[in-house]
């Protein structure tokens, strides 16, 4: 267990300033790891938000856990090294995985959002309808 204090500069850097340099030497060098650091910074943001609200349901173990230990942010830590350190690239698997997957991915979440999007339509209707 790490102080506090100690942890979250440690992610600070860990999770923005080492992407950040790293994302800086790749458009310098025009190299092909510009996708790879595009696709961390859109993750980036997009579990920031997602965190933001949702963060409490993956707190759940972590919590049950912090009766014996705390280490959820130790967890947060060792999983953004894993992502962006030069030498482990997790971020080069998961963009990997993500490609490779894409088409399944992307007709399950089409399929999904088509569903939602029906029954949304029948309830606006049922409203409308109740209306008149």
């Amino acid at each position: 267990m790490l102080p506090s204090l100690l942890v979250f500069p440690l992610w600070g850097a860990v999770a923005v300033l080492l992407p950040l340099a790293q994302s800086l030497h790749a458009l310098q060098a025009a190299s092909d790891d510009r996708k790879t650091w595009l696709f961390y910074w859109i993750c980036f943001a997009v579990l920031s938000s997602v965190l933001c609200y949702f963060e409490w349901i993956i707190q759940i173990p972590f919590f049950v856990l912090s009766f014996y230990v705390d280490l959820y942010a130790e967890a947060q830590l060792c999983l953004v090294l894993w992502l962006v350190a030069p030498r482990l690239h997790g971020i080069k698997m998961v963009q990997s995985h993500l490609e490779s997957n894409s088409t399944t991915l992307g007709k399950a979440v089409t399929d999904v959002v088509r569903e939602q999007a029906l029954k949304l339509r029948e309830v606006l209707l049922s409203v409308s309808k109740k209306a008149e």
